[in-house]
């Protein structure tokens, strides 16, 4: 079983804008410049006097919303890690907490042979393990494979409660 996909904004949009491109290709040319003419019989623009209303915003109920609902089943609180591993030494380069997917916050993924595992602690405790590809090998143009002492990685920790400590 899939589970649906939210589409990103961006691809609405490009939605948007080919389904209203395909509604006006259906009309004959007349008909359009009926529609867009100055002066028809439709709404009016702008150059006809009509004038843009905002409306206020309103509250959605969370669990009425379908994205609300998307989102919070498909997420969790967590921590985006950043580090920068130069061969033995591992510096932090940035934590941002965020909402993470749960596919990303999870130790059991697949991750070859090269992996870094990351291990959050709260007061002692562990509180939530990631495992994620370390890309120590380059295909580089001319070298062949070269590997790297020296590379940035990103990695997704959730938390179900304050985290004080990374490993």
């Amino acid at each position: 079983m899939t589970t649906p996909r939210i589409l990103s904004t961006a691809a609405l949009l490009r939605l948007a804008a080919l389904a209203a491109a395909a509604s006006v290709a259906t009309h004959t040319a007349a008909q359009a410049q009926a529609i867009t003419a100055p002066g028809s019989t439709g709404a009016p623009t702008a150059s006809d006097g009509g004038k843009a209303v905002l409306i206020p915003p309103r509250a959605v109920d969370e669990a009425s919303d379908p994205v609300n609902r998307k989102v919070a089943a498909d997420t969790v609180d967590g921590l985006v890690v950043t580090v920068t591993i130069d061969g033995p030494s591992v510096t932090l380069d940035s934590a941002s907490a965020a909402r993470v997917p749960r596919r990303l916050a999870r130790s059991d993924r697949a991750a070859g042979e090269n992996f870094v595992r990351a291990t959050a602690f709260s007061g002692g405790q562990a509180v939530s393990t990631t495992v994620v590809p370390d890309v120590v090998l380059n295909a580089s143009e001319g070298e062949g494979l070269v590997r790297l002492t020296r590379r940035q990685i990103a990695l997704v920790l959730s938390a179900d409660r304050p985290i004080d400590t990374v490993t």
